[in-house]
């Protein structure tokens, strides 16, 4: 008769253990990749990407802002590695031009651009509707991903 090496509940919390991880790795570069492949003009568009479990966050502050992204990821994967599994996780983005920047529909042509901070004049960051840093946004390019970085996770746990 052949006898198992590992109890069936220590085995248990193992993949648990291993699925956990994968989720959670796999949600963190995931989300990570849609606030770094966000555009920048002042940063503030990169740092109103919010991360909560269970709920859509709402609303977003004009004050804060984050160029490089690394602070906004730093806070999403604290929060996503203190979420662990199960519910929902979402990342939102509520300002007002979250839609135009991964849809397009900005005017064409712009009427003037935005303003530049401490020069005088516009900067024009559309093309044909579109923002020239994502002109196919951020959000469906990181979701055509999904299923390869989950395999990579799974591969890299291995």
């Amino acid at each position: 008769m052949a006898q198992w090496s590992i109890p069936f509940d220590v085995l248990a919390k193992k993949i648990e253990k291993r699925m956990e991880d994968v989720v959670v790795m796999s949600t963190i570069y995931v989300f990570g990749r849609v606030i770094l492949r966000s555009p920048v003009d002042t940063g503030r568009f990169r740092a109103n990407w919010v991360c909560t479990k269970n709920y859509i966050a709402e609303g977003y502050t004009r004050e804060k802002t984050d160029k490089s992204g690394s602070s906004t990821v730093d806070v999403m994967a604290a929060n996503v590695t203190r979420f662990g599994m199960g519910g929902i996780v979402y990342l939102t983005n509520s300002l007002p031009y979250a839609m135009a920047l991964e849809y397009g529909g900005y005017p064409n042509p712009p009427k003037r651009g935005s303003w530049k901070r401490g020069e005088d004049g516009y900067a024009i960051h559309v093309s044909g509707g579109y923002s020239m840093q994502a002109p196919n946004g951020m959000v469906r390019i990181t979701a055509r991903e999904f299923d390869a970085a989950v395999r990579e996770r799974i591969r890299s746990l291995s």
